[in-house]
Parts: structure tokens; C-alpha cells; sequence
């Protein structure tokens, strides 16, 4: 997904929030990714600010698949919707070898790929040992489909599904 591609900003506990609180996302561009190709953005603080509180007990509590989302879970496409809690948007270009390490309660998002290159990138979690993990994404399963993002599989609305929309408007964020 490139030429005018990008993920909206979100937090990864809607998605991996029933093992580890303590869950680390770890991102790697392959190769040097300048910004204009689509890198990692993150809203610095949005994990501990006091502006990011009701956000976070609301939007970054929530389970899009046990709470029935329809769409991709993310919060926003406009990163100026999350501005508004506080913090502030941070990125840079990448280089290869780079990492980027934050909390599931981080909100993150890409910036937009202006080029017609690709943007090849992984992104991987890391938790204590001794601790739970979230079996929908460990262990031994047949493949899921996938319900959630860009390429989701799920084309029809589920019965009784809501918007992030409907969600944001019940939380009055």
C-alpha cells in the first residue's frame, strides 16, 4: 500500500489487550525510510499525559472485536484529533537498523507514503516471560481471519456492530 498510503492513529491495546499489560511494541523499517515514504509517528506522552486520561480509559480500553467495531480501530485518521489531549506528534526518517519501542497505550500512526516507493517495515511485540499472553495471537490456531485494518476480511457489516464514530460520541471525545 503506497502513493498516498498510511495507518490512522491508534492505540495497539484495542487490538492485544486481553494478555500482558506490559506488552511492547517493537517497529523496524527494513532499510532507510524518510518520511515521505511512511514512517512511525508517535504522540509523545499520550501514554501517561493527564490530557490523554478519559481518552485512555475510554478509546484505549476498549476491545474492537468483544465491543463489535466495524472498521479498523483506529481512533482518527486527522492526528490534530488527538493533538488536542496534549503531547506532541514526533517522527524522523529511519535508517536501517533503527528501532522504535512504545507501550500498547501509545497513540501512534504512519505518515502518508508521497512517494511510489514501498515501505517495507515489522513490527513485533515483547513481554515479560512469566506473564499471559493474548492466545488470539499465540499458540497453535488455524488461519483467523483478519477483522481489523486495511486488509481486513470482512466485508459486510456485522449484525449489530458500531463505528468508531458511535464509540466516540458515547465516550464525548
Amino acid at each position: 500500500m503506497h502513493s498516498t498510503g498510511y495507518t490512522g492513529a491508534h492505540v495497539d491495546n484495542v487490538y492485544m489487550s486481553r494478555g500482558s499489560s506490559r506488552l511492547l511494541t517493537c517497529w523496524q523499517p527494513f532499510g532507510d525510510v524518510p518520511v515521505e515514504r511512511g514512517t512511525l509517528a508517535v504522540c509523545e506522552g499520550s501514554h501517561r499525559l493527564p490530557g490523554f486520561k478519559h481518552f485512555q480509559e475510554t478509546y484505549g480500553n476498549f476491545d474492537v472485536e468483544a465491543g463489535n467495531l466495524h472498521g479498523s480501530g483506529w481512533f482518527t485518521e486527522n492526528p490534530h484529533e488527538v493533538s488536542k489531549f496534549g503531547g506532541q506528534w514526533r517522527t524522523s526518517d529511519f535508517r536501517a537498523g533503527d528501532v522504535l519501542i512504545f507501550t500498547m497505550r501509545t497513540v501512534h500512526m504512519s505518515t502518508a507514503n508521497l512517494t511510489d516507493y514501498i515501505r517495507i517495515s515489522c513490527d513485533t511485540r515483547w513481554q515479560p516471560a512469566g506473564e499471559q499472553a493474548d492466545r488470539r495471537y499465540v499458540g497453535d490456531f488455524q488461519s483467523p481471519e483478519m477483522k481489523f485494518g486495511v486488509h481486513s476480511t470482512i466485508v459486510d457489516k456485522p449484525k449489530e456492530s458500531v463505528s468508531m464514530e458511535d464509540m466516540r460520541v458515547k465516550w464525548k471525545l
